[in-house]
């Protein structure tokens, strides 16, 4: 992948080395905020709220906005209680000629009063993700219920097969997965492991001997005898942002929607994990090449930048792979894009 991505990552990569500060101030009522000539989002979230890492939200939840880079002189910014709303005021056709005019100067700071701001967070909505396994060993499965019943639901006592028992107490909770298809990563051809898919999670109830009785518990799908048992992780429903310690390089191996195209709010899956450094929080920019075109001056083998697609933060982190949510998308993104993280 190229290291020149676009503008914009070069200047995300400067706003990454200043590092992260909690957000320790607030304007006490309502401001509204002219942008000006040399304005970024992480700028603006710094001055006003000493949070550069405010502008994921930012972006995120403003549609008009398509790069994190491109805001307009004449956008309007409204500072309250520690967050900031984007009112764009340019009139349409204005747009080119904005971007076209150099961008030098810095808006002055607002005066601010100090006050306490709680930690820039994202939230996602929660819900079952489920996982790619790539050679991790369940740690049971279930092999029989108290009754004769083929499916199983809530509130279900069933018994389980531990792999070891005595490290098993009652209390545990562990989650709850079917084995699905198989994930054949989209660059290599090369099979990558298969689809988990979260089924609930339960709790065990008692133990006798190498007999392990448990009680199952919120379930999302129908639940079999054979289901294999993995750590529970708890839905997560806010993300604390998080910088990455390692630049890191991968891409979407496969998508929790069952649908071709994936956008803003969806779950993808990456071949990037604990073992790379990838953990919850920290955000990945998607991207594809871009090629000459045929009526292209350049030689067909220049490397151009490629282009942005979107945004999205890791949710759940294991071994080898990673879940992330979309939480930002200005075109169509594909099973197979390239995922990029952005250290110091």
């Amino acid at each position: 992948m190229t290291k020149q991505i676009c503008t914009w990552l070069s200047l995300l990569t400067l706003m990454l080395t200043m590092g992260f500060a909690l957000p320790t101030f607030a304007l006490e009522q309502e401001q509204t905020y002219i942008i000006k000539k040399g304005d970024t989002l992480w700028g603006i979230s710094e001055r006003f709220i000493n949070d550069p890492y405010y502008w994921p939200n930012l972006w995120a939840n403003n549609p008009d906005i398509t790069n994190p880079h491109l805001i307009y002189p004449g956008d309007e910014i409204r500072i309250f209680g520690g967050r900031m709303v984007l009112v764009p005021t340019y009139p349409s056709g204005k747009v080119a000629e904005q971007q076209e005019t150099p961008v030098t100067e810095t808006a002055p700071a607002a005066k601010v009063k100090p006050a306490v701001v709680e930690k820039t967070t994202l939230k996602t909505g929660g819900g079952s993700e489920g996982f790619i396994h790539a050679g991790e060993k369940p740690l049971g499965i279930i092999v029989d219920s108290v009754d004769n019943r083929s499916l199983l639901t809530e509130g279900d006592t069933v018994f389980l097969k531990m792999n070891d028992p005595a490290v098993v107490s009652v209390g545990d909770t562990y989650g709850l997965y079917e084995r699905g298809e198989k994930v054949i990563h989209p660059t290599t051809g090369e099979s990558y492991g298969n689809m988990m898919h979260d089924l609930g999670y339960l709790q065990v109830t008692s133990l006798q001997g190498k007999i392990v009785t448990a009680k199952i518990g919120k379930v999302f799908r129908e639940v079999e005898r054979g289901a294999e048992l993995y750590d529970y992780v708890p839905p997560v429903m806010e993300i604390s942002l998080k910088k990455a310690k390692n630049e890191l390089e991968g891409h979407i191996l496969a998508t929790q929607a069952e649908k071709l195209t994936q956008g803003q709010h969806d779950v993808v899956f990456v071949d990037l994990g604990l073992e790379d450094g990838l953990n919850v929080g920290n955000m990945l920019y998607i991207t594809r090449p871009r090629t000459v075109t045929e009526k292209s001056l350049l030689t067909p083998d220049t490397q151009l930048p490629d282009d942005l697609l979107g945004a999205a933060v890791i949710i759940e982190s294991r071994a080898k792979t990673a879940a992330a949510l979309i939480v930002k998308s200005v075109k169509t993104i594909y099973r197979g894009d390239q995922v990029l993280s952005i250290t110091e």
